[in-house]
């Protein structure tokens, strides 16, 4: 009997220790997927106007539509606080590889112009948490600076602006601007115009420019410039009325005169000098439309491709 019960207290034990013995190979629970951020900042445009203002592209990488109502875009006066953060309003939805443009410079008290100089911005979820940033250089009035591919880490910049489509794989090389057609007998209502020609594939923003005559150019009066959102379609024609009642206005001599032709950066892009116009129905005109040839045209082609 003795000898069952010192079995038994080296058997009880043994049990315990066999139970309370750490499984080696113990099941480790699987973490929860981290989700992946598909919405990024995609372009950026810093050079508008009361007619195009500032916007910024955002871009949706995933296969999913993305409701992004709450999100917020800044500048540094929303970093810093001193100014309310953009939020983009209720029913804004991305779609799968999409986008999504948010006009920033607006009138509300979010709203921010980007600087033409170069800027940071920021783009934060509903929550607050900060998903993307980009830091863009200066920029021309015809270029943004966004990803290429959409949503890759490249960013470049792009000449002309693709707001609300894809940034392609390359930038258009824009030449100049010219002046294509003169008109200098004017009469009430058809005061003296100007003609300009656009020799690109693409349409070309003409906010800033200004044309002149020789009051222009001797700085003795100012120079007339064009409207904001003045713009020539691609391969197309702006007709601008240059003898209007205005400080800048100026009408052109019948017995000839000199215009010239500035872009928003403050470069003359052309210039020309006129001969008389015989009759009231005679222009000035290079034919074909953009060559080199200058002619006096019995044919006024106001808007339209000139003809001898």
């Amino acid at each position: 009997m003795k000898k069952i019960l010192l079995a038994l207290l080296y058997i009880v034990p043994l049990i315990f220790v066999s139970c309370t013995r750490d499984d080696p190979n113990p099941i480790v629970p699987t973490p929860p997927p981290v989700p992946v951020e598909t919405i990024k900042i995609n372009e950026v445009y810093s050079r508008g106007d009361a007619a195009n203002p500032d916007w910024i592209e955002v871009y949706n990488t995933g296969t999913s539509a993305v409701d992004i109502s709450g999100y917020k875009i800044y500048d540094n006066g929303g970093e810093s606080g001193s100014k309310p953060k953009k939020e983009f309003p209720v029913g804004s939805i991305v779609p799968a590889t999409g986008f999504l443009v948010i006009v920033v410079d607006d009138t509300t008290a979010s709203g921010f112009g980007l600087g033409s100089g170069g800027e940071k911005v920021w783009l934060e979820k509903a929550d607050g948490t900060v998903i993307d940033t980009i830091t863009f250089p200066a920029l021309g009035v015809d270029s943004s600076y966004g990803r290429r591919p959409d949503g890759s880490g490249n960013w470049e910049i792009i000449t002309p602006t693709t707001k609300g489509v894809t940034n392609g794989t390359g930038n258009v090389t824009i030449v100049p601007v010219v002046l294509n057609e003169i008109f200098s007998r004017g009469a009430d209502p058809d005061f003296d115009w100007i003609e300009i020609y656009n020799p690109n594939p693409v349409a070309v923003d003409l906010s800033g420019y200004l044309i002149y005559d020789g009051g222009g150019n001797g700085g003795t009066k100012p120079k007339l410039a064009f409207a904001a959102g003045s713009v020539v379609p691609a391969n197309g024609y702006f007709v601008i009325v240059v003898d209007i009642q205005d400080p800048a206005g100026f009408g052109l001599g019948s017995g000839g005169d000199e215009v010239w032709l500035e872009n928003a950066s403050g470069t003359v892009i052309d210039n020309q000098v006129i001969p008389a116009m015989p009759v009231t129905t005679t222009s000035y005109c290079r034919i074909p439309d953009g060559g080199a040839t200058w002619q006096i045209s019995n044919t006024i082609t106001k808007g339209a491709p000139n003809q001898p």
